[in-house]
């Protein structure tokens, strides 16, 4: 068996829609920016271009990492995961610029029809610009950085694969709009002067130090979930939240204060008018000029290019990319739904043993056994673990189920129990240490699954609602005489 520390490292849950989405998001910027820089636009160097490559492992590291993995048991591991989501990941992908490349990366007909009008689309210029506008940003991620770290949302997160997740998208996309008016990426243009940037960013750092102090000099455990679970690394709970807290609060300062004296020195240098007036010029270039370039010109006519193929292959493309999605999210994992189901001190171990939330559906169910020292607390993962489902009418026959360790989390012991009629039960937790045993029991109450049909997924009303939108943006172009709400791309 591995040791802890081991374990710890190899506790991976890599998610594989979020892995596909984000292989297929670098696949596509890397194309957008090797054609401009074949078509002799070189306006991305290779630091932006690595910025953009580090930003995107940054956000797959937070969401497949073991941090995400230890994020429902230890509070510190939660908040460095929230840190690379909002502190780490979005500055280096807005660096990268990434706009422009990405949209010169679809495939012609997807750029032509849909991202360049939508782009180029008054409503949604009106709506990135109110956005992006500084005090509505900031009112943003403030306002989500504290709604979601009342217990009460924060429980829900803890508690549920679906809001966790969700918790993590309102994290990203409000920071990527924090960080928008800081970085400016290319095309965007700044709504307020630079030196604005530095009370905007030592505004945000006082949001995330009152947060912090909160956590840090609370007398009392804020979730109940790591109160109530066990203590792992040999942190106790108010010592896990005074950690996390202390994380907060100098990883934080650190992202909002770096960026505002670089931001002071930059301004005071004057040498900012030189780089504001060439970047101000390189949209227009681009626009009016990337399409007439000579070498552009010639590759082009070597290429088949009719609307009726560039439709067809953006229609395959998307049938399987949608299928690959679909595929996916069906092997995605559940382990987030997991909670305390039991918590017990007997013998020589303190025996922890997670499942899914309520009474159990007749069906596969996975319960996982975390094995302790009840002195020390430390995990103990080179015990032996068994299980035997018991019948509490007697008519069936006990059935013993080996524990081992988990797939995701090396720390606790998976045991995968075959619950194939509705009724009563009782579980046997057997666990053996060096020559030391005990057995734990806990009831379980199975019901029937519900006979739903087809069962909907979340995939298939993203991509039928993602078809609609194309489809009506699509002939709304093409059906009006002057599309003046989706007019034709400027690149």
């Amino acid at each position: 068996m591995p040791s802890v520390a081991q374990a710890v490292l190899q506790s991976w849950s890599i998610p594989p829609v979020a892995t596909f989405a984000l292989l297929l998001t670098a696949l596509t910027y890397l194309r957008g920016a090797w054609l401009l820089r074949r078509a002799g636009y070189p306006y991305l160097p290779a630091w932006r271009i690595a910025s953009f490559a580090l930003g995107l492992f940054a956000l797959w590291f937070a969401l497949a990492s073991p941090l995400d993995t230890f994020s429902p048991f230890v509070l510190t591991a939660h908040m460095l995961q929230h840190m690379m989501l909002m502190m780490v990941a979005p500055p280096l992908i807005l660096l990268g610029e990434p706009l422009i490349p990405i949209v010169r990366g679809m495939p012609r007909f997807a750029a032509r029809e849909f991202a360049g009008p939508i782009l180029n689309w008054r409503i949604a210029e009106r709506i990135a610009l109110t956005l992006t506008n500084p005090v509505v940003a900031l009112v943003l991620m403030g306002s989500v950085m504290f709604a979601w770290h009342v217990p009460g949302p924060y429980e829900l997160a803890v508690r549920s694969s679906a809001w966790h997740q969700l918790e993590h998208a309102f994290f990203f996309f409000t920071s990527i709009i924090f960080w928008w008016p800081i970085v400016q990426p290319w095309p965007s243009r700044a709504q307020w002067p630079r030196w604005a940037m530095v009370p905007y960013l030592m505004i945000a750092d006082l949001e995330n130090t009152a947060l912090s102090a909160i956590l840090v000099f609370s007398d009392k455990i804020l979730y109940p979930s790591y109160a109530a679970g066990p203590s792992l690394f040999g942190f106790t709970p108010r010592e896990d939240q005074a950690a996390a807290g202390a994380i907060m609060w100098v990883v934080g300062s650190l992202a909002f204060l770096v960026p505002a004296i670089l931001i002071a020195i930059e301004c005071l240098s004057r040498r900012r008018a030189e780089v504001r007036v060439s970047l101000a010029m390189r949209p227009r270039e681009f626009a009016e000029d990337a399409s007439s370039h000579p070498r552009a010109k010639k590759q082009f006519a070597n290429r088949l290019n009719s609307s009726a193929f560039e439709a067809a292959s953006f229609v395959t493309l998307f049938v399987m990319t949608a299928a690959a999605f679909v595929v996916l999210s069906s092997h995605a994992s559940d382990d987030d739904d997991q909670v305390l189901r039991l918590s017990r001190q007997e013998g020589p171990f303190a025996i922890s043993v997670y499942g899914p939330a309520g009474k159990l559906v007749s069906g596969p169910a996975t319960l996982g056994v975390l094995v302790q020292d009840r002195t020390s607390r430390a995990v103990l993962p080179d015990s032996e673990v068994h299980c035997i489902l018991r019948d509490t009418a007697g008519k069936d026959l006990p059935v013993t189920v080996a524990a081992p360790p988990g797939d995701e989390n090396k720390l606790l012991f998976a045991a995968d129990l075959d619950l194939d009629t509705p009724g009563a039960r009782i579980v046997d937790i057997t666990v053996q240490n060096a020559n030391r045993n005990v057995i734990v029991s806990m009831p379980l109450e199975v019901v029937a699954a519900t006979e739903s049909g087809f069962a909907l997924r979340w995939s298939y009303v993203v991509i039928v609602a993602l078809v609609v939108l194309l489809c009506s943006a699509y002939f709304w172009r093409h059906r009006t005489s002057k599309p003046a709400g989706l007019p034709a791309p400027v690149a």
